[in-house]
């Protein structure tokens, strides 16, 4: 069964974000790497990335 992601939490993981977007998990993580796509943030200095929501509807708005 699939999960449709409708809304996003507060702060997101980034399966989450591809999901809501309907973007794949590898190009979020290439975005990021290159600078591009919604602002990520890393928590606690490891491999845990998340968005906050706030950052992926502005990209979303800018985005057009």
């Amino acid at each position: 069964m699939e999960v449709v992601v409708t809304s996003l939490p507060d702060i997101a993981t980034r399966r989450q974000v591809a999901e809501y977007t309907q973007t794949s998990v590898p190009t979020l993580a290439r975005w990021a790497y290159e600078g591009k796509g919604p602002k990520s943030i890393r928590l606690g200095g490891g491999n845990a990335v998340r968005y906050r929501r706030e950052d992926v509807m502005a990209w979303l708005a800018e985005a057009g």
